[in-house]
């Protein structure tokens, strides 16, 4: 079952951390997006969605241009960037997207006001853009946005073939084919790639791929929320569990914790299976009973069927690169 560092432990770790974040502080602050002017400005803390001031004609280009940042610690160096944070969405019952960039070209996929929304740690009820019931406290800072029309080609995310991006974080670029691989690399932007499979869930369920760590995103223990940067695979259930494998940078081979992040810490479980800077570099094999690692990891009633593969990368908190390339990912009943 999934266990817990000491007290003691996680408060060394955080000491380091916040030691490196000050050190870093200059550099992070000047690669974010200085303050500027705007139609609206949001810092987060906002309850609904804000109107933009532009109305899009469906399959007509606009563009939404974003400057500042949003902090969550500044003294720590805890920030989050317009493409990170910023939502939009076409009137009050569309879909929502995540731009790509801090300005980006969208192409309308709806006629409608243009509604805008910081998300920094607060997660999505549905894909309409309603918000779980969570407090909502504004940050440091302010993101300033304008929307105009646009006529240049929208930006588009690279999504590898067969896969797509879990649309509780977005579009992306993290992630793209080269190959028979798919490269992942992530500076200060998370994602999620995910590709569905239905398969029973039996004691002869497997899951295997192979990896090349080139840089984990992390030099410390990843079982804090500022810490918490990482390279992973993971397999989620029918039951809506995630069980993810991941490259720890200061965790011991084997060890396992429940996601120390809000909402994701009722669904998501870690399980270490490589740790520290040996291998990095090096195209490492892996092969995982996924029922066995389940009861070990989670426990209770087995559900009945895995239903995806994702591809996790994160590397929002202390902005460090991560990348990584997979191939071989197959999830199997027995041979």
């Amino acid at each position: 079952m999934a266990t817990s560092r000491s007290p003691l432990a996680k408060a060394k770790t955080f000491a380091r951390f916040a030691l490196q974040q000050r050190r870093n502080a200059k550099r992070i602050a000047a690669e974010l997006p200085p303050a500027g002017n705007g139609a609206v400005t949001l810092n987060g803390g906002e309850k609904d969605w804000t109107p933009a001031g532009f109305d899009a004609v469906a399959d007509e280009g606009f563009v939404v241009a974003a400057t500042g940042a949003l902090w969550m610690s500044k003294p720590l160096a805890v920030g989050f960037e317009p493409r990170l944070a910023i939502w939009v969405r076409i009137g009050a019952a569309g879909s929502i997207r995540k731009m790509l960039n801090n300005t980006t070209r969208f192409r309308a996929w709806a006629d409608g006001p243009v509604e805008v929304m910081a998300k920094t740690l607060t997660e999505w009820a549905d894909p309409s853009g309603a918000l779980l019931v969570v407090p909502r406290k504004g940050l440091a800072g302010g993101i300033a946005i304008t929307v105009t029309a646009c006529a240049d080609a929208p930006d588009t995310p690279t999504c590898p073939d067969g896969w797509s991006h879990l649309w509780r974080l977005g579009d992306g670029r993290i992630y793209c084919q080269d190959g028979e691989e798919i490269a992942v690399s992530s500076y200060g932007d998370v994602g999620i790639l995910c590709r569905d499979v239905d398969l029973p869930l039996t004691d002869e369920t497997r899951l295997d791929w192979s990896w090349l760590i080139e840089t984990l995103p992390s030099a410390l223990p990843e079982d804090l929320a500022p810490t918490h940067d990482y390279l992973s695979i993971a397999v989620e259930f029918e039951n809506g569990r995630d069980l993810t494998y991941m490259w720890s940078a200061g965790l011991p081979r084997d060890h396992v914790f429940h996601c120390p992040l809000p909402f994701w810490c009722d669904r998501e479980t870690h399980w270490v299976v490589r740790s520290g800077a040996e291998g990095l570099g090096v195209w490492q094999s892996e092969s995982r009973a996924v029922a066995a690692d389940y009861a070990r990891a989670i426990g209770g009633a087995a559900p009945a069927r895995v239903v995806k593969v994702w591809l996790i990368a994160n590397s929002v908190f202390q902005r460090k690169a991560g990348k990584a390339r997979f191939r071989g990912i197959t999830v199997r009943e027995g041979d």
